[in-house]
């Protein structure tokens, strides 16, 4: 365990003043082999040494006032000692209120499915199909159908879908002359090279990644069949209006219909026609008394708002004509919810 704060102590009490829970996690891609492999290995053999190596972990998680522990061991870390040790894991710290998470990935055909319930969420590490190792397989990373496929593999194994959570890279690879065209290929790295990366998957020959509108529909998709999504990982991302994070978080508070007082008046609203040409029109037949529309596009960003003043009228009319041509979410705040829904502007 390490020794030093570095900072830590502040970063978990802001984001406790704002509800987010911080866990601390252990393993990764880097420590499947060698000696750290080995160390792992050896702090799990029996039983007494796994009790004495997470009693280290409850100590660090109370020093520091943390919220759990993500266990990320991967590829030759997972051996036949690996399901007693989450069991030990999941035995110690739920009745301490900590939450248990994994990362899957690579290796992740040796995690038994018994273990798979202690997990409090899995993070589903969708990404890494191929890579600048493997010469023999250009191509992308972490496609939308790859994506698509692991959610239904791991739903197949028996994990429930609130449960899982969806991995977002934020990252790429590059193969053949593009291995040496970037100091790295993190997508803030790939956008000051190429300034409009963020429009598409792919630059140069052979550099891939994912740029804002697959991070859109993998937002999407993880919203409508699993529990959210998980990244890998924040510093990659840049700040502004290209920003990766940006999109998921306005594509979460976009999809999301949040009824505060009555959620089957909320869901009575309608808009029409889809697609549309030049206006919208909105259907409020319950005289919901709504305060604002935004539509938004499908980077996140809110291209238009029309502050109704709690107005309860039973329909609206929406000018859309200075609209580019592509889908957008029209998203209703109202006394009593949000209502949000998917438009095409033809």
């Amino acid at each position: 365990m390490v020794d030093n704060n570095n900072g830590l102590t502040a970063l978990v009490a802001k984001a406790h003043l704002n509800n987010v829970k911080v866990l601390i996690s252990i393993g990764g891609g880097s420590a499947a082999n060698g000696k750290v492999k080995t160390n792992f290995h050896n702090l799990i053999i029996t039983s007494e040494k796994r009790a004495a190596f997470i009693h280290k972990i409850v100590v660090y998680l109370n020093t520091y006032k943390l919220d759990g522990l993500d266990v990320d061991e991967e590829g030759p870390a997972i051996n036949f000692n690996y399901g007693a040790f989450i069991k030990q894991l999941a035995d110690s710290l739920k009745p301490k209120g900590k939450l248990l998470t994994a990362a899957v990935g690579w290796g992740a055909e040796n995690i038994k499915n018994t273990t798979l319930p202690l997990f409090d969420y899995i993070n589903v590490m969708a990404y890494d199909y191929t890579g600048s190792w493997d010469l023999t397989r250009p191509g992308q990373h972490s496609p939308y159908w790859y994506s698509q496929q692991l959610i239904k593999d791991w739903i197949a194994r028996g994990v429930k879908k609130e449960s899982l959570c969806l991995g977002l890279p934020f990252y790429g690879y590059g193969f053949y002359k593009s291995v040496k065209s970037l100091s790295n290929f993190n997508y803030n790295t790939i956008l000051a090279k190429y300034p409009n990366a963020w429009k598409t998957d792919q630059v140069a020959d052979t550099v891939y990644y994912n740029g804002m509108n697959t991070v859109w529909k993998k937002t999407k998709l993880a919203m409508s069949q699993v529990s959210g999504v998980m990244i890998w990982e924040l510093s990659n991302d840049v700040t502004g209006e290209h920003s990766l994070l940006k999109v998921i978080s306005s594509t979460v508070d976009s999809v999301s219909v949040s009824a505060s007082k009555d959620l089957p008046k909320v869901n009575a609203l309608r808009i029409y026609p889809n697609p549309a040409n030049d206006h919208l029109i909105l259907e409020n037949s319950q005289s919901i008394h709504l305060s604002m529309i935004n539509i938004i596009d499908i980077n996140g960003r809110v291209v238009k708002t029309i502050n109704l003043q709690a107005s309860g009228s039973s329909e609206y009319n929406m000018d859309i004509s200075s609209l580019s041509k592509e889908e957008y979410i029209c998203q209703i705040i109202s006394s009593e919810g949000n209502f949000s829904q998917k438009f095409i502007k033809e």
